[in-house]
């Protein structure tokens, strides 16, 4: 999770879309963050790191993007995932065995598959309803 640049609040919609959450590039001056491609970082020693260590952590290209993306949304901070299902994962891990979550029966095969074929063997209940109509929605709710 990555915070914000305040003062990205303080401008308007067409400037944080560009620029919210970037800052010059210290090496280069690159006005835009660079795509940094490397998986690892190097350290000092064992933590001793100039705050990356691995990217699947974190990595300057990923902290501009959750910048720029809560600055548009007015929110705080901001956290990326590469995959919506690996979003979906870390989501679904705040619930318990016991808790019951409704969901939408038209959506990706991969959501069911994780719903019905793991999930809920960790004691969680699903119900599948038609979300195209609003009172359905609701009754579910």
């Amino acid at each position: 999770m990555t915070r914000i640049f305040e003062e990205d609040l303080n401008t308007g919609f067409g400037t944080r879309a560009i620029h919210a959450g970037q800052r010059p590039d210290l090496l280069s001056g690159a006005i835009m963050t660079p795509i940094y491609t490397t998986s690892t970082y190097v350290q000092e020693g064992l933590g001793d790191n100039k705050g990356y260590e691995y990217a699947r952590g974190k990595n300057p290209t990923r902290e501009a993007l959750e910048r720029n993306v809560a600055a548009l949304e007015g929110a705080v901070h901001g956290f990326a995932f590469s995959s919506g299902m690996g979003c979906l994962d870390s989501l679904m891990k705040m619930f318990r065995s016991g808790d019951h979550i409704v969901c939408g029966e038209n959506v990706y095969g991969g959501t069911f598959r994780l719903f019905d074929r793991i999930l809920q063997h960790f004691g969680m209940v699903f119900s599948f309803f038609d979300s195209r109509d609003a009172q359905r929605v609701e009754d579910a709710c």
